[in-house]
């Protein structure tokens, strides 16, 4: 009866015998339990049941386990007073660390998100909630030392951890961990959205202003809204760590600070404003990078990518392109450069030269990463333009340099590049054309250094708060000589989402000159259709595709 049961697509209500799911009929009767299936969720399954307040989850095989235990058999989590329209709307459900989240569909707010602990029963939660009261009094009786944030999470996790298992040792382990995880996670700076944190399709997290709820956008679900809110007591109290951990200045004549934090070996990118430049509290976004990076097949894979533009891409930073990427915030622009930054050959000597530390440390490669002073800090002392400089005097094969944003920015990558440096960037316009316009009135780069480009890779995301971004357009600098000097001379659009194919031709005073080039890129194509088909790909298999190919 179950079986058929998983067959329909919209929420069933089960009648519940005596002795519950042992002896399930099927039968459906209001207010007992409902299964709820996730069509798009590779056949995750919920039974709901109000009377015990629990939820029992089969998870998929594909859906995202990150903690022990989570396996494709089910689990059950008590998850309090059920509302049953927020299960019966149910898009997506996940086991994310210690954590069940579920995202639902409200027809005024659009989909929503909460996040239950996974305990099993209430008196697993009436021992976190213990747990949660002896470890607030222990931390105010104590005098501790300042620790960085990742030691202070370990620290809280290995004594709830011990603590459960001197008092209650018939606890399981899976249980101690999570309850242990929990407590960590919630008494620190950024407790109430470290489920969020967790999640590797969580892509940026957003405050405006203190007390307004906090809201998402997720590489599934796009915009999602959370009942999460930060008050002003919260926010300050983050103001007062982001300060502390980054050595950075936030105060009234630095309003504003960036920095990143690593959480669980989770990378984020926080930025953070505060009156007078906040006038209306504290305003917070935090990145998240994933904990495993987009290589080109994900990008492939989830749309951003065609084979075409990725061939074109791997061609193109192979050969040491002078390669920027551009596009609107949020576009994806520094997913893109870490992915074409991993086909590479090891054998580069590569510099990275980073506000915010966003580049991958790669085994086997040779990299060397340079972090500068963000331009929101008001006395900087290690200067991004000036260090692009120095990588003259320090022979890189090639040039990592995050975000370019002021003329000076612009002008020490120009003058490298005319000295010979090779190099890629990203930098904020909406199209290739309005980047080449900002350069020349903004900041008043010449024509002749213009020809020293090479290509520019244009980033889409066609609504705000949608999942979906991808490579627009790619185009050449053309080059012209004049008095014996090389001159910008336009752009041509060797690539373009919107023709089928997207291949156009190579003009004949750009970079993409060589004869076989449509040659190639066809060859290029033919690998990593081949490759994308396996089941498994890595950094290897670009490294063999770029070295199978004469480029």
């Amino acid at each position: 009866m179950l079986e058929s049961i998983m067959k329909r697509n919209e929420p069933v209500v089960i009648k519940c015998p005596n002795d519950k799911c042992n002896g399930c009929t099927g039968q459906p009767v209001l207010d007992q339990c409902i299964w709820v299936r996730l069509e798009d969720a590779d056949n995750t399954v919920a039974i709901v049941d109000p009377g015990r307040k629990i939820v029992h989850i089969k998870m998929g095989s594909d859906s995202p386990r990150t903690y022990k235990g989570a396996e494709t058999h089910w689990e059950s989590v008590f998850v309090g007073e059920l509302d049953l329209s927020i299960w019966i709307n149910a898009v997506g459900i996940f086991l994310i660390g210690p954590y069940l989240t579920l995202f639902f569909a409200s027809q005024d707010k659009g989909i929503r998100y909460a996040s239950f602990p996974r305990v099993k029963s209430i008196l697993e939660k009436s021992l976190l909630e213990q747990m949660n009261s002896e470890f607030l009094k222990r931390y105010r009786i104590e005098n501790h030392r300042r620790v960085i944030f990742q030691e202070r999470l370990d620290t809280t996790r290995e004594w709830v951890n011990h603590r459960i298992s001197m008092a209650l040792p018939e606890v399981n382990i899976i249980t101690r961990e999570i309850i242990s995880e929990v407590v960590a996670n919630e008494n620190n700076p950024l407790g109430k959205i470290m489920p969020l944190i967790l999640d590797d399709h969580v892509e940026e997290i957003y405050s405006d202003f203190p007390g307004d709820n906090v809201y998402f956008d997720h590489s599934i679900f796009g915009r999602v809204q959370t009942d999460v809110c930060l008050n002003k007591k919260e926010t300050a109290v983050l103001s007062t760590f982001l300060r502390a951990e980054s050595n950075l200045h936030l105060d009234r004549k630095s309003p504003s600070l960036k920095t990143e934090l690593l959480v669980y070996d989770i990378l984020l990118r926080v930025s953070i404003s505060i009156p007078p430049l906040s006038p209306d509290g504290a305003s917070i976004e935090i990145r998240r990078a994933r904990i495993r990076p987009f290589t080109i097949f994900d990008l492939i894979k989830n749309g951003t990518l065609t084979y075409e533009a990725a061939a074109v891409l791997i061609f193109s930073i192979n050969s040491r392109f002078n390669i920027t990427i551009t596009g609107e915030p949020g576009t994806g622009k520094t997913t893109l450069m870490n992915a074409l930054d991993f086909t590479t050959p090891n054998h580069w000597r590569k510099i990275y030269i980073e506000d915010a530390l966003e580049s991958r440390v790669v085994k086997n490669q040779h990299q060397i990463r340079f972090k500068v002073d963000p331009i929101e800090e008001k006395t900087r002392s290690i200067d991004k333009s000036i260090e692009i400089i120095k990588c003259l005097h320090r022979s890189p094969d090639y040039l990592i340099l995050g975000e370019i944003q002021t003329a000076d920015h612009s002008q020490a990558l120009f003058q490298s590049i005319s000295a010979g440096l090779r190099s890629i960037q990203t930098c904020h316009s909406g199209s290739p054309l309005s980047l080449i316009t900002r350069w020349v009135d903004e900041h008043n780069i010449s024509l002749a250094s213009l020809a020293l480009m090479d290509i520019i890779v244009s980033m889409k995301r066609p609504t705000p708060g949608d999942s979906r971004r991808y490579v627009n357009e790619i185009a050449e600098v053309c080059k012209k000589v004049d008095s014996g000097l090389m001159r910008y001379n336009g752009l041509n659009t060797i690539y373009t989402a919107v023709t089928p194919d997207g291949l156009g031709k190579p003009c004949e005073n750009g970079v993409f000159v060589s004869s076989r080039f449509l040659e190639i890129i066809e060859k290029i194509v033919v690998k990593l259709k081949a490759v994308s088909e396996k089941d498994r790909y890595d950094q290897i298999s670009l490294s063999k595709i770029v070295e199978s190919v004469n480029m």
